[in-house]
Order: structure tokens, then C-alpha cells, then sequence
């Protein structure tokens, strides 16, 4: 956005990491305080500042912001607003929800045609509404001619295998499918296989305890939260994502086929929006140990299946998911919008 000689802020709660980085980029930024006892304050306050600083176009991106800024935005009455949904999720007060989607925002965007195709079914939000835009991928940063240092790092020799998940540490991640797929590929591994876990989040203290036990221990690594994406997934002979709910278009998914990384993933969410079964990766039913290990044989067993799924991925990143290609179209749609809203 700046790039292209626009004035962009960021609001977030300040302690948060994304303010952490907002600020070492050099963002102007705003504190939000969401605390429930300070909403009227906290919603006057930023309603004064979107006015101070001629704000056209708002994005807010959680059940927090959406409701403080969206209020304030309103208020404002200048201001374009939009609503990101990121994650697939049930609507239990559909009421409340209504006013958070189809009421209090101009317009509603998605990372994923089943979350904008949920949101039109179930809170009746008309389709010109709600747009798909899939999070886009900084081809320079990934791309496949990166070297992967993992294996120095781990002393893992470089004829094992290197099997790997990156995600914030949550259930429905599927860590438990991937450490039961890992059993069984241990007990028949033809060559060495070693498992990688990145990211940090509520269950790392479970994950922790879990691996520290047979059959994982020594064979399963946590690395916690990695800045080095690009380096772990460089050294990774396939990318797993077991996940069994809640998922849009998960980034790291976009981030390993821009790498030309092998990928096996669920049928869950948005994934088979990105994933196409048997050509940029392969796709498994949710919560099926099975699967996934036949899927990860097959992949680890034929280089020439993975340099082959990752050469068709690579093309189809930088044909549609460009961090390039996604700036335009948000561009592009907040423009529409803008014109539609006055």
C-alpha cells in the first residue's frame, strides 16, 4: 500500500506482536485498549482519531477491532468499512453476528470461497457483499532457490528424511494426527526420518510433554516460534497440515508451494481451493493417521512425484497468490467499495 503512495496506520492492542512489527516498519500506530469497561471511551477516542487523520478506508480484522473500530468508524461516518474473515467457524448467535457482517460493515472480505459462501448462506449477506481475497505470498522472500540450514542446525544427517508442520500450536491444527502418522512411519521407515514442529501457541506445553516420550523422543524436534520460514521450510521434504477445523486459506500452505515444498493437507476449509489433489500436493480426510502416512510414503519414496508437485505449485502461486496480485485486487476493491458507499 505504500508502495503505491498510500497513508497506512495500524491499530492493534499494544502489547501485541503484529504492534511490535507495525512499529519496527516504520507504521504509524494506534493503541487500541479493548478492554469492555473502556468500550465508550475507547470507541470516542478512536472515532476522534479516524476524524483527525481523515481516514477513507477502514479494514478491521477480528471480533474485538470489528466491533470498537467498526463502531467508531460509523460514528465517523466517512470512513469505508470492511470486515476480514480469516478462519472458518460456526455462528452460535447468528443475530449478533448479523450485526457484526451484514449490518455494521459496507463490506465483508475472505481469505476463502467456503468462508464468503458460509457467510452468504447463513447471515444472508448479499453476494455483491462479500468478496474472496486469499492472503499473497512475497515471492522474493519465498522461492525455491533458498538453501535450507535445518539439518546443520538439528545435526540431522542429510540423507534423513525431514518431515515438518509450521503453525500456531492449537488443537485443531491436528499436531496428535501428525504425531500418530509419525508412530507408524517410524516402525516401517525404509531411511531416516526425523519430525519437525514450528510455531508457538496454547498447546506447546502439551506438545512438549507429549514428545518428550517414546516412540517421538529423538525422532520429534519443537523448535517454537521461527522467524526463519523461508529456512525451515527449505529444508523440509514435505509439509504437513493435518488440520480438522477452522481453516481458511492457511498462509503457510501459499508460503511452502512458493518454495516447491511436497505438501500433504486436509480437506478442511479453504485448503482444496489451494491444494489440488494428485497435481500441487495431495488432500486427506480430517483426523485419518492412515492416510496421511501413504501420503507422506509416496511422497518421501519418489523425489521425482515431489519435484513434480512442487513445480506445478510454484506456477500456480505465481499466477494467482503474488503478494503483488493480492495488493492490486485490495486495492482495486477498496476503490469499488469506496465508490458504491457514498
Amino acid at each position: 500500500m505504500r508502495a503505491h503512495g498510500h497513508w497506512v496506520a495500524l491499530a492493534a492492542h499494544p502489547k501485541s506482536v503484529i504492534a511490535q512489527r507495525a512499529q519496527e516498519a516504520g507504521l504509524p500506530f494506534y493503541p487500541l485498549q479493548t478492554h469492555k469497561a473502556l468500550l465508550p471511551v475507547a470507541i470516542a477516542q478512536m472515532t476522534s482519531w479516524l476524524l483527525r487523520n481523515r481516514i477513507e478506508v477502514v479494514n478491521t480484522h477480528s471480533s474485538n477491532d470489528g466491533w470498537l473500530v467498526g463502531l467508531a468508524a460509523r460514528l465517523a461516518r466517512r470512513p469505508l468499512l470492511i470486515r476480514s474473515r480469516h478462519i472458518e467457524v460456526d455462528y452460535p448467535n447468528r443475530f449478533v453476528s448479523g450485526i457484526a457482517y451484514r449490518t455494521l460493515p459496507h463490506h465483508v472480505l475472505t481469505t476463502s470461497q467456503r468462508i464468503a459462501n458460509r457467510l452468504i448462506e447463513e447471515l444472508a449477506i448479499p453476494p455483491l457483499r462479500v468478496t474472496c481475497i486469499s492472503t499473497g505470498v512475497d515471492l522474493t522472500r519465498f522461492n525455491p532457490t533458498i538453501p535450507g540450514g535445518l539439518r546443520q542446525e538439528l545435526g540431522i544427517a542429510p540423507d534423513t528424511a525431514l518431515v515438518g508442520m509450521i503453525s500456531v500450536l492449537r488443537s485443531w491444527k491436528g499436531h496428535g494426527t501428525f504425531l500418530d502418522a509419525a508412530t507408524e512411519l517410524l516402525k516401517n521407515a525404509r531411511r531416516p526420518i526425523h519430525f519437525i514442529i514450528a510455531g508457538d501457541g496454547p498447546a506447546r506445553q502439551e506438545l512438549t510433554d507429549k514428545i518428550a516420550q517414546a516412540p517421538w523422543k529423538n525422532h520429534v524436534t519443537l523448535l517454537g516460534h521461527r522467524s526463519d520460514v523461508p529456512n525451515v521450510l527449505a529444508s523440509l521434504d514435505a509439509l504437513i497440515l493435518p488440520s480438522f477445523a477452522h481453516e481458511g486459506i492457511p498462509q503457510i500452505i501459499l508460503q511452502a508451494q512458493a518454495m516447491e515444498r511436497a505438501i500433504v493437507a486436509t480437506t478442511v476449509g479453504g485448503i482444496p481451493e489451494v491444494v489440488e489433489d494428485g497435481v500441487t500436493g495431495f488432500l486427506i480426510p480430517p483426523r485419518n493417521p492412515k492416510a496421511l502416512v501413504e501420503k507422506i510414503e509416496m511422497v518421501l519414496a519418489d523425489p521425482a512425484l515431489r519435484t513434480r508437485l512442487g513445480t506445478a505449485a510454484r506456477a500456480k502461486i505465481e499466477k494467482h497468490h503474488s503478494l503483488d496480485a493480492m495488493g492490486e485486487r485490495l486495492l482495486a476493491l477498496y476503490e469499488e467499495c469506496s465508490v458504491r458507499s457514498v
